[in-house]
C-alpha cells in the first residue's frame, strides 16, 4: 500500500505503549496488536507510532476542567491553522498529525461516553477528511473503545486516501464478534466509489430541526447555516435533489433531560473499559476496576488532579449494569430514537441517498447508534474573524472554517447514511470534494519542532529521497 500513517494512543500496536495519555497505563503492554494494524502492515503500511489524544478519549473530566487534546503523558496538543488553536475531539493528535503532512493518513477510533465528535471533529478542525465507520465494520478488538456503539475509521487529507485505508482496514475477524455481523463477507472496494459524478441524480435529505440541539442552540447558527446554504447549491449545481425540512420526528426526545443516551454512556463505558485491562500483558499498576483507575489518577502528580477533576468517572461508577434489563430497555430506546425514527426514518420516508448537514448540528445522532459518517473539509474562516479565547486553557477557538464569538462554528458538511452505506457516502464525498478542491487552501502557521529527515540524516540514510518522496505525498 506505501502508505505512512499514525494511530492514535488507544490502539494496540507491537513495541508501542497504549497509554490512552494516561501514566496509569504508561509502560503497559498488550498481548495481541489490534487487527486493523496488523492488517495495514500487512498490506505494506508503515506505522510511525502513536499520536497524542485528550486523555482516555475526553471521557475522565467534567467540562469545567477538561481541555481538547491534553493528556498527562502527551501534554497539550494545538491545532496547526492558527496559533492555539483548539483541535477538538479524542482524536485531536491524529488530526494534527495528518494535517501537518507527516503521514498519509491515522486510524482513529469514536470512544466516550457519548460517541459523537472523536473523529469528526479533528477532522474538520484540520481540514481533512474522515471516515466514522459503521459500528463493527472495522475490527476494535486491542482497541480502548465502546464496542456497542464505538467505531474505528480512517482520517486523511483526500477522500481517495481515505478509501484506500478502509479497503484494508474493514472486514470480519473472530476477534471482535460484532465484525462478524456486518452482512458481507467480502470487503467492498470502495475505490470504485471513486466518481466524479457520484452527486448526480442523488437525493440528499436536510433535517432542519438538527439545529434544535441545546448545545448548539448557544451559538450563533446563523454563518453556519448561510455557508451550509452555500453547500447545497454547490450540490444542486453537480445535479443532486435536496429535500429540505425532512425533519427528524424523534430529535426533540433526543435532546430530552430522561434521553437514554445519558444513562447508557456510563454504564457501556465502564463495561468496555474493564474489559481492556484484563488483556494486558503487562501493567505497571495492575488496574481492574474504574475505581483503581479514579484511585491511581488522584495519586499521581502529573496527572494534575484535582485541577482536572474525575467527574465523568464518578458518574461512571455509579451506572447502571450494562448487561441489566434496565439498560437493555434503555438500548433499545436509544436505537429507536437515533435510527427507527431517527436516520432511518428520515432516509426511508424521503427515499434518500444520505443525509447532509453541518457538523456541529449533526454528530450525536449517528453517535446514538453508530451509524456511518463522511467528513469533507470545507476551508477556513475570511481573514479577520473574531476568535474566542478559551481563558480556561489559553486556546484560541479557532476552527478551520469559521469562528466568531460565543464559540459559533460553521462546520464542514458530513454526509450520513445506514448502516454499511459507506460505498454510496463515499462517492458523494468524493464528488463533492473534486468538484470543491476547498481542502489544500491554506498551509498550516505552525510546523514541527522535529523532522523524520533530521533523524534519517543523523543516521545515515538516504534522506534526500525520503524527503523528496515526503513532499510528493504532502504537498
Amino acid at each position: 500500500m506505501g502508505f505512512r500513517f499514525w494511530s492514535r494512543g488507544s490502539v494496540s500496536i507491537d513495541g508501542l505503549n497504549s497509554s490512552a495519555g494516561s501514566y496509569c497505563l504508561l509502560g503497559s503492554r498488550t498481548r495481541n496488536e489490534a487487527s486493523v494494524v496488523a492488517r495495514l502492515r500487512a498490506a505494506g503500511a508503515v506505522i510511525l507510532g502513536t499520536t497524542d489524544l485528550p486523555e482516555w478519549g475526553s471521557s475522565r473530566s467534567s467540562g469545567q476542567t477538561a481541555s481538547n487534546g491534553w493528556s498527562a503523558v502527551g501534554g497539550q496538543t494545538c491545532g496547526v491553522y492558527y496559533r492555539e488553536q483548539d483541535p477538538c475531539g479524542s482524536s485531536s493528535g491524529s488530526g494534527v498529525a495528518v494535517a501537518l503532512g507527516l503521514a498519509a493518513g491515522a486510524v482513529e477510533v469514536e470512544v466516550g461516553i457519548f460517541t459523537m465528535g472523536s473523529i469528526t471533529c479533528p477532522a474538520m478542525r484540520g481540514n481533512l477528511v474522515s471516515i466514522k465507520t459503521t459500528s463493527g465494520l472495522v475490527p476494535r478488538d486491542n482497541v480502548i473503545v465502546t464496542r456497542f456503539r464505538g467505531p474505528v475509521g480512517p482520517m486523511t487529507r483526500t477522500v481517495r486516501d481515505a478509501a484506500i485505508m478502509l479497503n484494508f482496514m474493514a472486514g470480519p475477524t473472530s476477534e471482535d464478534p460484532d465484525s462478524l455481523r456486518i452482512p458481507f463477507s467480502i470487503v467492498p472496494d470502495y475505490t470504485k466509489s471513486l466518481k466524479l459524478g457520484g452527486l448526480v441524480n442523488s437525493r440528499l435529505a436536510v433535517p432542519r430541526n438538527n439545529g434544535d440541539d441545546p448545545f448548539v442552540a448557544k451559538m450563533d447558527l446563523a454563518p453556519v447555516m448561510e455557508q451550509f446554504d452555500g453547500v447545497l447549491d454547490v450540490v444542486r449545481g453537480l445535479g443532486a435533489r435536496i429535500i429540505d425540512d425532512a425533519n427528524c420526528s424523534s430529535y426533540e426526545e433526543i435532546n430530552a433531560a430522561d434521553a437514554p443516551q445519558g444513562r447508557v454512556g456510563p454504564s457501556e463505558y465502564r463495561f468496555d473499559i474493564e474489559r481492556c485491562f484484563p488483556s494486558l500483558a503487562v501493567h505497571p499498576y495492575g488496574i481492574r476496576t474504574v475505581e483503581d483507575l479514579i484511585n491511581c489518577t488522584k495519586t499521581l502528580p502529573k496527572e494534575e488532579y484535582p485541577s482536572r477533576d474525575v467527574a465523568y468517572w464518578e458518574q461512571v461508577v455509579k451506572s447502571a449494569d450494562f448487561g441489566s434489563p434496565e439498560m437493555a430497555k434503555e438500548i433499545e430506546r436509544m436505537r429507536d430514537l437515533g435510527g427507527t425514527r431517527g436516520i432511518d426514518a428520515v432516509i426511508d420516508t424521503h427515499k434518500a441517498d444520505a443525509i447532509v448537514f453541518p457538523s456541529v448540528c449533526s454528530s450525536e445522532v449517528p453517535g446514538l447508534v453508530g451509524y456511518p459518517v463522511v467528513c469533507v473539509p470545507l476551508g477556513f474562516s475570511p481573514e479577520g474573524t473574531e476568535v474566542e479565547r478559551n481563558t480556561k486553557v489559553g486556546f484560541g477557538g479557532a476552527s478551520a472554517w469559521h469562528t466568531v464569538s460565543n464559540s459559533s462554528q460553521c462546520d464542514p458538511p458530513l454526509f450520513i447514511g445506514k448502516p454499511v452505506t459507506e460505498e454510496k457516502l463515499i462517492e458523494l464525498a468524493y464528488a463533492f470534494e473534486q468538484h470543491t478542491q476547498i481542502g489544500r487552501q491554506r498551509k498550516p502557521v505552525v510546523l514541527p519542532g522535529a523532522d523524520i529527515c533530521d533523524i534519517l540524516r543523523e543516521r545515515r540514510v538516504v534522506w534526500r529521497v525520503w524527503c523528496k518522496l515526503r513532499e510528493w505525498f504532502v504537498i
